[in-house]
């Protein structure tokens, strides 16, 4: 397929090696050009003073306020998952600012690590950008193939010529419960396996579709702020949609049953977060 580039984001680990080739022979099958994202510098070393603590404590509540301003409606679900976020955001204060040095360390190595991840994912952006592809899929590598992924995968990519979207974002692994990530109020058209949902809602960002004309408009809004390499990118994913869904006609789509197993989740694979 021409017009379509898959890649994948790992960190080179054994442990995941089966997995990546099954998604490079995913990519071998349908013909599609595959690229590899997984070079990282990571210095985990710092002086832990507490004006570090404050900055580690400011990034939560920098993601804490997006994640809530992204799912915003005035609903009981909304409000439960306000005081759920609240009551998690003082439990890491409390840990990070008045308990010990491990926790701080604990709280950094995560940010760090997520935030790796998250310029794997821009750098993928970019290097489709110079390009001439239409179509880019993005694995992290806790994606496993189920046994009909070959070919629902094929007939999407045969069917998305003829949607009627002109910015679109396809979550093809899941991970979390649908009712958990996008409000009621944003679905716009419910299918008999799929379901159009107005803006961009990612589900772990595990394993997604984007069209070229979505991607540019994310890498320019992403250039704007500093800020967004500290948002792990699922979240970064909603933040720049937001920003821009306010002069574009935005549209993702969700599976009932995703493509993919999010193996993560699934207590298939286990987590980078654990480490």
């Amino acid at each position: 397929m021409k017009n379509v580039s898959l890649y994948i984001i790992h960190n080179n680990s054994e442990e995941r090696f089966y997995l990546r080739n099954s998604l490079k022979n995913l990519a071998n099958k349908l013909n599609i050009d595959l690229i590899e994202i997984y070079r990282q510098r990571i210095n985990l070393k710092k002086n832990f003073s507490l004006r570090f603590k404050l900055i580690i404590i400011g990034i939560y509540i920098l993601r804490t306020f997006y994640d809530l301003k992204h799912k915003k409606e005035f609903s009981f679900n909304f409000f439960c998952l306000i005081f759920m976020h609240l009551l998690k955001l003082s439990k890491v204060t409390i840990k990070i600012a008045l308990k010990n040095r491990n926790e701080a360390i604990k709280a950094y190595k995560h940010i760090k690590i997520e935030s790796l991840v998250t310029r794997k994912h821009i750098r993928a952006w970019k290097h489709f950008i110079k390009s001439e592809k239409e179509i880019l899929i993005v694995f992290e590598d806790d994606s496993i193939c189920k046994k009909d992924t070959e070919r629902r995968l094929n007939e999407l990519l045969k069917k998305i010529k003829n949607f009627d979207l002109e910015n679109i974002f396809i979550d093809l692994a899941g991970g979390y419960k649908i009712k958990d990530i996008i409000p009621y109020r944003k679905i716009r058209k419910i299918e008999d396996k799929f379901f159009i949902v107005e803006g961009i809602y990612t589900n772990t960002a595990c394993s997604y579709l984007i069209n070229r004309n979505l991607i540019l408009k994310l890498v320019e809004e992403y250039q704007k702020s500093k800020l967004n390499n500290s948002l792990p990118i699922d979240h970064l994913i909603n933040k720049l949609g937001l920003k821009i869904n306010r002069s574009l006609n935005i549209s993702s789509i969700h599976y009932s049953e995703p493509l993919f197993t999010h193996g993560s989740f699934n207590g298939n694979i286990k987590s980078w977060q654990i480490y």
